[in-house]
């Protein structure tokens, strides 16, 4: 398991599109956190900027991690690395978890670096801003929890789809049409639109309709589900 996990890592930190695709996520981050929050001070009122700043950090990034995971399966697929995947390793349960693991671990990091990174960037707008003032942030370690879930919620969301899909164009489109569907689905439902995914997943940060943890729990469910049957259809289905 641990020459499989550095092979997942050495896969993941060798290839451009990984630092490519960070690198555009902080720049979003960035322009956010300087222009928007600090210099315009257009974010959350007064002590609540931190909880909103770390919210839409977290949001900004979490789509880009997703398509890192995307690409980060769906290489091999492309590129039929995948059969020296899978003979490297006497299990291919092995290979899924290795996966799970690396993607989460950079989930983890980005979700830490473009925090601190965007807690820099609003600093250095309001010392630029001719008319702003820093103002002592409300902390709640809930904010970090929230980030920290919802940016791997949609890692692993990004990689689940390379799993079922086994094509980049196809997993990519489904990350991006699930919630516009959902969201017309959404409109029938009414109040039961709560119970739908994406929008449990949205809960984490708005807790409009459900508590952060409760939507969680949900989301949690929907995607333990959903990796079941990945795993399932990986360990059947032929590598090509």
């Amino acid at each position: 398991m641990t020459a499989l996990l550095r092979a997942e890592f050495r896969k993941l930190l060798t290839i451009r599109s990984t630092y490519i695709i960070s690198i555009l996520a902080l720049l979003l981050v960035g322009f956010l956190a300087f222009y928007v929050f600090g210099y315009r001070g257009e974010g959350a009122p007064g002590a609540y900027w931190l909880a909103s700043l770390i919210g839409d950090t977290s949001t900004i990034i979490a789509t880009f991690v997703a398509i890192v995971a995307i690409l980060h399966m769906g290489h091999e697929y492309r590129y039929s690395m995948i059969m020296y995947t899978l003979t490297s390793a006497n299990s291919r349960t092995k290979v899924l978890l290795a996966k799970l693991v690396t993607i989460a671990t950079y989930a983890a990091a980005m979700t830490v670096i473009a925090t601190l990174f965007a807690l820099v960037a609003y600093w250095a707008g309001v010392m630029v801003s001719p008319d702003r003032a820093l103002i002592a942030p409300e902390f709640f370690w809930s904010d970090v929890w929230h980030a920290f879930f919802f940016v791997g919620a949609y890692a692993l969301l990004g990689l689940l789809f390379a799993f079922l899909f086994r094509h980049l164009v196809g997993a990519i489109a489904a990350l991006f049409i699930l919630p516009t569907v959902e969201a017309l689905v959404g409109g029938l439902l009414n109040d039961n639109a709560k119970f739908l995914p994406m929008t449990s997943l949205e809960q984490v940060h708005t807790h409009s309709l459900w508590s952060s943890g409760e939507a969680a729990l949900l989301f949690t469910g929907y995607m333990a589900v959903a990796w079941l049957v990945a795993w399932l259809l990986f360990l059947r289905r032929d590598a090509n």
